[in-house]
């Protein structure tokens, strides 16, 4: 094997061998860690956009980043600034360094023992800052002095007009928006059910979002979905633009509202009465009520009136010349009583 190097008069990094023949550095981190020692020194470019620049991917330039911090060639902290907000603070080395070395180098003195109490579970001892004594100004009262607060009296009465707080819509409107919201929604579900009657009438969602309200009043006007999907569709095949077609019939072929039809009040006299009505309650010797319906002012119901007229019939009927025989003979046998 031959090599032929050539040292560059400028425009060069120094790199240890260490990171370029390190057995656990993938060449993505390996690239990473060069580009990043080979920047100037005011340069303050992150990892991320040296990953951009050269070329790695997400996945990949996360993987390199592990390894980094494995091998400590790469440490990160989270402070706040004097803002308030959170950063992230990395550094980079060409050596490896124990985390307290690589805290020295990157963080200040004061960071770095607030990072050391953190990390321990011990909260950080804040060193006192002194403030120049300001003397009060000649105006009275003094500026700092403390003063009352104004009192802000209460409305006698209830304000009339527009406040901050709009009143809460009613059930009725609420109901309304609710049932606008479903026909909506049925609507663009219809629309977009359109392409299985052929692929000309296949809509875009956000066409068939933009068709919606038209297809609404559709469903509005109580028109069932197979009604609405045959009187759109039929003979559109043939069409030269079938879904201008389609957009047309939405907005010009909805049928007229059936005419409203007056409700006309019920007749009293024609409205059936119930059988019960027309029945009267027998006055016969019944166990229970027996209740009948009398062809005149009869009392009685045809059982009864049946029987009176079989007993009235037997009472009528003359005594045959056997039964007056024997009457007599049972009269002229009867013994007379004793007396004693």
């Amino acid at each position: 094997m031959h090599r032929h190097v050539s040292a560059p008069a400028r425009f060069f990094s120094q790199l240890p061998n260490a990171i370029i023949r390190h057995p656990r550095l993938s060449a993505n981190a390996v690239r990473l860690l060069a580009w990043q020692l080979s920047l100037p020194e005011d340069a303050d470019e992150p990892l991320w956009r040296t990953a951009e620049r050269a070329g790695i991917g997400k996945v990949a330039f996360q993987h390199a980043k592990r390894q980094l911090r494995a091998e400590r060639y790469l440490f990160e902290w989270r402070r706040q600034n004097a803002d308030g907000r959170w950063q992230t603070v990395q550094l980079l080395t060409n050596v490896p360094l124990s985390p307290d070395e690589a805290r020295e180098h990157a963080l200040s003195p004061d960071e770095a023992r607030e990072h050391a109490a953190s990390a321990r579970g011990v909260p950080a001892v804040a060193r006192p800052v002194s403030r120049p004594a300001v003397r009060p100004a000649a105006t009275a009262p003094a500026a700092g002095a403390p003063t009352r607060r104004s009192a802000v009296p209460q409305p006698l009465e209830t304000p009339v007009g527009n406040t901050s707080h709009p009143p809460a819509p009613t059930s009725s409107h609420a109901e309304h928006q609710l049932g606008a919201a479903s026909y909506h929604h049925a609507a663009e579900a219809l629309l977009l059910s359109l392409a299985r009657s052929g692929p000309h009438l296949a809509l875009p969602p956000r066409k068939a979002r933009h068709w919606a309200p038209l297809a609404a009043r559709w469903l509005e006007r109580g028109i069932g979905a197979d009604d609405i999907r045959t009187a759109l569709t039929a003979g559109l095949e043939r069409a030269r633009s079938p879904l201008g077609a389609l957009r047309w019939r939405l907005e010009h072929a909805l049928p007229e509202p059936a005419p409203a039809v007056a409700a006309v009040p019920p007749d009293p006299s024609s409205t059936p009465l119930p059988r019960v009505s027309g029945m009267r309650e027998c006055a016969g010797p019944h166990t229970q009520p027996l209740l009948f319906v009398p062809v005149g002012d009869e009392e009685r119901c045809p059982a009864c009136r049946t029987d009176a007229a079989a007993e009235a019939a037997a009472a009528a009927a003359p005594s045959g010349p056997g039964l007056t025989a024997f009457r007599a003979a049972r009269r002229a046998l009867a013994v007379p009583p004793t007396s004693t």
